[in-house]
Order: C-alpha cells, then sequence, then structure tokens
C-alpha cells in the first residue's frame, strides 16, 4: 500500500506506531496523570516488611507522609531510641529501595498510640465514640484482683509493653 503523497504524520500517530512494555507504558501514564508518587508512598505503606526488614517490621508500623515527613508509629521507647540511631541507615535503605525523585525529607519516630494530630473519623467511628463517651466510666481494679493481674503481666519480658498492659487493665477492671 502506497502512503499518500502529502499527508503528514502526526506526532501522536507515529507514537502509537511505536511498541512499549507494558511496565514503560504504566509509567508513562502514572507519570502523566501525577499518580507515580502516590503509588510509591502507597508501596512504602503495604511493603513495609520487605523494606525494613522483619526485625524493623516487628516494631514499627509507618503512619504516612505528611509534609515530606515519613511517620513512624515505634512499639516501645527502648526502640525509638534505637531507630533514632539507626536513622542514617534507614533512611537510606529507604531511599534507595523506593527510587527517585524523593518521597519524604525527613523521618520522625513516635510511640504508637500516642497522635500528634487528631485523625478524622468515619460517621460509624464517631458513633462508637460518643456511645462509648455516655457509658459510666469503669472502676480500677482493687486489692487481689489488682494483684492478680500485676502477677500475670510479670511474665511479659518488655517492660514498657508490661506496664502498658497492666495499666489498661488495672483502670479497666479486667
Amino acid at each position: 500500500m502506497k502512503k499518500r503523497r502529502g499527508a503528514a504524520t502526526s506526532p501522536r500517530a507515529a507514537r502509537a506506531s511505536e511498541l512499549q512494555h507494558a511496565a514503560s507504558a504504566i509509567a508513562t501514564a502514572l507519570k502523566i496523570h501525577g499518580l507515580s508518587d502516590e503509588i510509591r508512598a502507597n508501596r512504602l505503606l503495604t511493603e513495609w516488611a520487605e523494606l525494613v526488614g522483619p526485625k524493623i517490621a516487628q516494631r514499627t508500623r509507618p503512619e504516612g507522609i505528611t509534609d515530606r515527613v515519613l511517620w513512624i508509629e515505634v512499639a516501645t521507647s527502648a526502640w525509638l531510641h534505637e531507630l533514632n540511631l539507626l536513622r542514617p541507615q534507614l533512611v537510606n535503605g529507604l531511599l534507595t529501595r523506593l527510587g527517585e525523585p524523593r518521597l519524604f525529607d525527613e523521618v520522625r519516630f513516635k510511640l504508637a498510640g500516642r497522635s500528634r494530630r487528631p485523625l478524622t473519623q468515619a460517621p460509624a467511628a464517631r458513633a462508637r465514640t460518643a456511645a462509648a463517651a455516655t457509658r459510666s466510666p469503669a472502676r480500677p481494679a482493687t486489692g487481689e484482683t489488682r494483684e492478680q493481674i500485676v502477677r500475670e503481666v510479670a511474665a511479659i519480658d518488655d517492660p514498657d509493653l508490661r506496664e502498658l498492659i497492666a495499666r489498661v487493665r488495672i483502670t479497666n477492671d479486667k
């Protein structure tokens, strides 16, 4: 078949006729729509154990990236201290595995359960919170019950975790 004389080949038609690998086409589409950083940030959350290793992953959880700061929740204060010492190696490993451009400029650690800002709740969660607020407060454990709780939690090796569990159980008389 002959090419018509005078028929111009548009750049779009030329690009469409070029073959690409699927991975390359998907990466290009994500970049065009501004989604590649979101996908990479989600990968950080979903593949945390593979990115940092099982030992750190057991004691940490990425909370997310806010204002170019990666927030990581840590199980105990001892691990928080340890990770602060290991911060340069941890950051370099994450940046190497996640690639460029950088998703975050800084890493901050916080103890799990201590929020730096209020979380937005879904309507059902707000209803549960409101219902809990209207219930009468739990009586703290006293006497023999308190002593039994202290004996039971003594078997926990981690001192921070032991203290936390004892405080919660004693406060709620369970």
